[in-house]
């Protein structure tokens, strides 16, 4: 994981204990409601669930065009045309299509749905599906979760006598496709008091008014739209919140022979099931189908009533799911070579990494996995032949939307919004994709924006305990806009740590005070676990309860560990001015003094290496400032020695391995002034 800077919310104690006596509240669940702007007897009741669930929901018809979207669909049921539910093949899409499809059916519609292909279709409507339903005799298209955007497909349709209705969530372009009706709480002209509605959400309240009764159609499909709204990462507020509340009931004891299978195979049979669930746990497993199989299997597998099909489609998408996996891990071994044989993408200001037909329907969670992994914006690149598709996530503070349009002459398309983004570019234009978009990041951000981890409140190790994780879960269910909550404690002794899973994970034993905190760092080996008995440390965690023959405790999972005398801006300053000059980009003599090591720190450095060492290369940062060492002339260091062949210098970005090659233990003088860092830093001085 990067290197991120620690942001702790601000707290109004005076604020938070009035709310926390108004509504009878622990004080850290009035605490996250208030740092969070939640602040108003209607926002926090709205947050902690007090509305009677059955209080009305939104009037759907505050959405615009949906008396018209209402009107059209009725139509067509009375005279029997023939109806189209367009969808998508994310979980978003195909939750919606399964919901309106459903409805349809058990009232009589003639219906049919239809899912592009993700590699043979891409996003959206498009003129050859189109077609294609013209020639099933579709008398009526009505999309769900795409379609704003379809100005040129929906012309199409209206030639070959086809009706559309859109709905959608996404924001309107520059026009409106000239549709029978664009339902979509996001059209510049919509006043509804409701607005960040998924893909399935929209189609909810569709279904709402065509129904005439919302509660009806929450017990018949809030399984489905608490599964689409969690899986699409919308706000979990306002009426969202109130959706995903009532429908992970629902998806508790799901009624779909399909999806309560899929739950049992992922192991939640019986479990209670949260927001955190659906997203990684039972989520994956139905995106699978459209990634590396057909989409429309999974809608399948939310509308079968046979228990034998339901089986079948359930292993189906599991099996599709380890798959997805495998191959996320055979495309990570690729990049790594790629990153061994020259890391000088990772000095980039966007990272740009491209590789031969990788799967298309993989490349955006390994994107996320990228940016996550190195705190940079990322394209993932796949090509076949002349042509190429990528997909890009970004961090906050870099508009990835903003950046491709400046780029737009190197694409043949694109997409997206600010953290998100997809392109499609000729193979022979990738170099220059890559050039344009960094000329950009440098030309707009002369700093590049640097990864945050945003921290709820920082407490005493005394006040973490099993009262504050039930305090916490009056705010669930988490997601966007309303996070997991995390806390920080600083200044710990790290008294022991212990390899969990066969070496693969943490256990670790913290101490200050006289109080005792056990934590598990997960996904983290032993080896490049970079920490020692005795540091003292900062540990960022969220809390979980585990219970053990009926008794329950707390446990803390870091997400974020640095040694207590780390300076973030220091060490990221230091980086950034390490990475310019490893791009070739020229220096003040400033700056050049700043990186340049002595030859007395280069022995220092070098003997470090003999010793050997794997981690986070900040936190070897951290220890060589002890003996006098900056961070960027450890970096420089290390490159120099490297370069004279005297050290092996691994570094991916987050995790660095060093050691003393045998040429170095054997070799006599070291002369570093000639190797290329060295000539660019300036000579190196006794």
């Amino acid at each position: 994981m990067s290197f991120r800077r620690w942001r702790i919310a601000e707290s109004d104690k005076t604020l938070s204990r009035r709310v926390a006596q108004r509504f009878g509240i622990e004080g850290f669940a009035a605490h996250l409601l208030t740092s969070r702007g939640f602040c108003s007897d209607e926002m926090i009741s709205d947050m902690l669930g007090l509305h009677d669930d059955t209080a009305e929901f939104i009037d759907p018809f505050e959405i615009i065009d949906m008396e018209k979207a209402v009107d059209r669909i009725r139509r067509a049921i009375d005279s029997e045309e023939k109806i189209a539910v367009y969808g998508d093949y994310d979980v978003d899409g195909v939750t919606a299509t399964a919901l309106l499809y459903s409805y349809l059916e058990s009232v009589g519609a003639n219906a049919v749905y239809y899912i592009p292909d993700r590699e043979g279709e891409g996003y959206g409507l498009n003129c050859g599906a189109v077609d294609a339903l013209h020639e099933m005799n579709i008398d009526l298209i009505v999309t769900v979760d795409n379609g704003i955007s379809a100005v040129n497909e929906v012309a199409h349709a209206n030639s070959l006598g086809i009706d559309v209705v859109i709905t959608d969530h996404h924001q309107e372009g520059d026009a409106l496709p000239d549709a029978v009706a664009v339902v979509d709480p996001h059209r510049k002209d919509c006043v509804c008091r409701f607005r960040e509605y998924a893909g399935v959400g929209v189609a909810f309240k569709l279904v709402c008014a065509l129904e005439g009764d919302s509660f009806t159609v929450i017990e018949n499909f809030g399984d489905l739209v608490a599964l689409g709204t969690v899986a699409d990462v919308v706000s979990l507020t306002g009426e969202n919140r109130r959706l995903v509340r009532i429908g992970l009931q629902y998806l508790q004891e799901s009624c779909r022979p399909g999806l309560s299978t899929l739950i049992e195979l992922a192991g939640f049979s019986g479990r209670q099931i949260f927001a955190s669930s659906v997203a990684f746990i039972i989520a994956p497993r139905l995106n699978a189908a459209g990634r590396l199989g057909k989409a429309s299997h999974a809608v399948q597998l939310l509308i079968t009533e046979d228990d034998e099909e339901a089986t079948a489609l359930a292993g189906e998408l599991t099996a599709k799911n380890r798959e997805r996996q495998a191959i996320e891990q055979i495309i990570d071994r690729e990049v790594s070579e790629m990153l061994e044989k020259d890391r000088s993408v990772l000095y980039d200001r966007v990272i740009v990494i491209a590789g031969e037909k990788w799967n298309g329907g993989v490349i955006g969670i390994f994107a996320s996995r990228i940016c996550e992994r190195y705190g940079k914006p990322c394209f993932i690149i796949s090509y076949d032949g002349d042509k190429a598709k990528g997909s890009g996530r970004s961090i906050e503070g870099f508009s990835l939307y903003d950046a491709i349009s400046a780029c737009s002459e190197q694409l043949t398309g694109f997409g997206g919004h600010t953290l998100a983004a997809g392109i499609n570019l000729r193979t022979e234009n990738i170099d220059a994709f890559r050039q344009a978009i960094n000329e950009y990041a440098r030309e707009r951000y002369p700093v590049m924006p640097s990864p945050e981890l945003l921290i709820d409140c920082q407490l005493p190790p005394s006040a973490v305990n099993l009262q504050l994780y039930e305090a916490s879960q009056l705010l669930e269910p988490f997601g966007a806009d309303n996070p997991t909550p995390m806390i920080a404690v600083m200044g710990l002794k790290l008294t022991d740590i212990y390899g969990a899973g066969g070496g693969k994970h943490q256990r670790l034993t913290l101490e200050r005070g006289g109080t005792v905190l056990t934590a598990m760092k997960f996904v983290t080996c032993d080896e490049d676990f970079p920490f020692r008995v005795g540091d003292v440390v900062d540990i960022a965690v969220t809390l979980d309860k585990s219970t053990y023959r009926g008794k329950d405790s707390l446990t803390l999972v870091v997400r974020d560990i640095r040694l207590s005398e780390t300076h973030f801006d220091e060490i990221n300053g230091d980086k950034l001015l390490f990475e310019k000059m490893m791009r070739g980009e020229s220096l003040t003599e400033q700056e050049r003094m700043e990186l340049r090591p002595t030859r007395s720190v280069l022995g220092t450095v070098y003997r470090a290496a003999c010793q050997g060492y794997s981690g986070e290369s900040e936190v070897l940062g951290c220890r060589m400032k002890r003996v006098g060492v900056r961070y960027g002339a450890l970096l420089t260091s290390l490159q120099i020695l490297s370069e004279g062949g005297l050290v092996d210098f691994a570094d991916d970005g987050t995790i660095i391995c060093v050691e003393a090659t045998e040429r170095g233990a054997e070799s006599g003088k070291i002369s570093p002034e000639k190797t290329p860092t060295a000539m660019r830093v300036g000579y190196i001085n006794n």
